[in-house]
C-alpha cells in the first residue's frame, strides 16, 4: 500500500506499507511521537489506532518544541 506524508518538519515523505497496518505505526516508521501530532485524511482526524488506507496523510504538530 503506498502512503504519501506530508509534515512540515520532514516535508513529504513516501512509504510503502502492509496492509493493516495502523497510524500509529507510521508515525513509529517515520519518528513522530503519537502525543505530539495529529493525523489527518481527506481532511478527516484519524485515530492513531485505525487502519492506514493508500493515500495522502497530513501530519500537524500539536505540540510545543520547546
Amino acid at each position: 500500500m503506498h502512503i504519501e506524508v506530508l509534515n512540515s518538519d520532514i516535508s513529504s515523505t513516501e512509504l510503502e506499507v502492509s496492509q493493516g497496518t495502523t497510524y500509529e505505526k507510521i508515525l513509529e516508521t517515520i519518528g513522530l511521537n503519537q502525543e505530539t501530532v495529529l493525523i489527518l485524511k481527506d481532511g478527516q482526524a484519524v485515530p492513531v489506532d485505525g487502519m492506514a488506507m493508500s493515500g495522502s496523510l497530513t501530519i500537524i504538530c500539536i505540540a510545543s518544541q520547546g
